[in-house]
């Protein structure tokens, strides 16, 4: 075998397929282009799309054909026989164990198993493929004391290879009318949306730029808003199903509406509340390090 660098090397040895294609093409420094006419002259027709969706791991090789076009590969990217189509057969890693730490969907959003019934055709654990390296969520309040926006800032990891999507779950801290929205998004766009009338929950879906490899870290971020005049607000929270690395929770105030008190808790009981400064600036947060599995959250009083 010609002398690879250790990274192909060790790729082509353990796989995944994804991870190998992809590097194996790179070393050979040649675009998706030269490798499909490349093919194509040894009878091997494979659509751009297909070979994209290989390198990245959105699709694995399945069928005779497929197999076949695999074998043409290794003989383009100057790789032995069997070293990317052995990949293809062996079993493919399971995916992730989803939510270890035991907490439900309804209990990190404070809410009712009912009302994720309107969040149908969305993964409702599609998450549990990412893990968490960073949360920064920031709340602005105005002088009104409503909650005027939301903004969040996520790092996360792929837990295996594929994962190009976050659903995020977002609901006003009282009924009444409101109808909270999606304002912005950045390194993402939103997919599908889903609505609970009664309980103004509103599910999104969030779907990265591209596909990650598992290791690979992404960061992104989404603001939500209302249509409307937007609820008075007295909490701040954020739930987790699996650990989390940090979770930072900022309240920005208005100067002319600030708390006379905040405080800390951590679960959906606000009880046992460590209270918090409030800077001269008008701000407020906590910050959680290696935070385990559920609610954490800020809450304050306004007289």
């Amino acid at each position: 075998m010609e002398a690879f660098p250790a990274e192909v090397a060790a790729s082509v040895r353990d796989g995944p397929f994804a991870v190998a294609f992809d590097l194996a093409i790179r070393h050979r420094g040649l675009s998706l282009e030269a490798l499909q006419r490349r093919m194509a002259l040894r009878g091997a027709e494979v659509s751009l799309a297909t070979l994209s969706y290989w390198r990245r791991g959105r699709r694995h090789p399945e069928g005779r054909r497929s197999l076949h076009a695999v074998g043409v590969a290794e003989a383009c990217l100057g790789l032995p026989a069997d070293a990317l189509t052995s990949l293809v057969a062996r079993p493919r890693a399971r995916r992730a164990e989803p939510w270890p730490g035991g907490v439900s969907l309804a209990g990190a959003l404070g809410s009712q198993p009912a009302e994720l019934a309107s969040c149908d055709g969305i993964d409702l654990d599609g998450n549990a493929r990412l893990a968490l390296a960073s949360v920064h969520q920031k709340a602005t309040l105005g002088a009104d004391r409503t909650e005027r926006s939301v903004r969040t800032e996520l790092v996360v990891t792929g837990r295996e290879d594929g994962v190009d999507r976050w659903v995020s779950f977002f609901r006003p801290q009282t009924g009444g009318g409101h109808r909270p929205v999606l304002r912005s998004a950045h390194s993402c766009r939103p997919g599908r949306v889903r609505r609970d009338a009664a309980s103004e929950l509103i599910a999104v879906e969030l779907r990265f730029d591209y596909p990650l490899r598992a290791g690979e870290t992404y960061v992104f971020g989404f603001e939500f808003g209302y249509e409307g005049v937007p609820p008075e607000t007295s909490y701040l929270q954020f739930g987790v199903r699996a650990p989390a690395r940090q979770i930072v929770l900022q309240a920005c105030f208005d100067p002319a509406a600030v708390p006379v008190r905040c405080y800390r808790y951590d679960g959906a009981v606000r009880a046992d509340r460590p209270e918090l400064p409030v800077a001269p600036s008008g701000t407020s947060h906590i910050a959680v390090l290696d935070a385990r599995p559920g609610v954490y959250g800020m809450c304050w009083e306004w007289d």
